[in-house]
């Protein structure tokens, strides 16, 4: 990785390891992917992936003390689990899937409370409700890792903290 890069990270990785790290719909699939079922990275909605970055998502994650995520992220991410695996594969997915999800353990995500009333109008004509909701959760001081440009763009615009996990991956020679 670039020298400016990994400075960056540990900037972020300081100042947000004990508050966590929000993580959007694709890159939280592609997480639950690389942990629990490897075989979906390449296919469908992680064609763009592959293991190594599965990989490098996880040292990367596994830096911050809890994962944050969102109601709307983690429906987004269970729709979308279950087009792309089925049968057994998706129970047992699934099966890993429900504690992290629902269940209030050590080990859960932890859901940010949303507010609509903070939820920018202009951001949610544009990036929809998902990551505008995000975008909302990032401006009370969180740290976002996302692959969207658009959502990482208007994050930073407004003076919040991201990092598009496509510079991580190009930087570590994965693009």
């Amino acid at each position: 990785m670039t020298r400016q890069l990994i400075d960056q990270l540990g900037v972020f990785v300081a100042r947000h390891r004990n508050r966590g790290i929000l993580l959007d719909t694709n890159i939280l699939l592609l997480f639950i992917s690389a942990r629990y079922q490897p075989s979906m990275i390449g296919n469908k909605r992680l064609q763009a992936y592959t293991g190594e970055d599965g990989d490098l998502l996880i040292q990367f994650v596994q830096r911050f003390g809890r994962i944050l995520t969102t109601q709307h992220v983690l429906a987004e991410t269970n729709n979308l689990t279950r087009q792309i695996v089925k049968g057994r594969l998706h129970e047992s997915l699934s099966d890993e899937m429900h504690p992290l999800f629902c269940l209030n353990l050590p080990t859960s995500f932890e859901q940010c409370t949303i507010d609509g009333k903070n939820i920018d109008r202009r951001l949610f004509g544009r990036l929809g409700l998902t990551d505008s909701a995000l975008a909302s959760v990032v401006q009370t001081n969180q740290l976002l890792l996302t692959a969207d440009l658009d959502l990482y763009t208007a994050v930073v615009s407004d003076g919040g903290d991201a990092i598009n996990f496509n510079h991580m991956r190009e930087a570590a020679g994965l693009l």
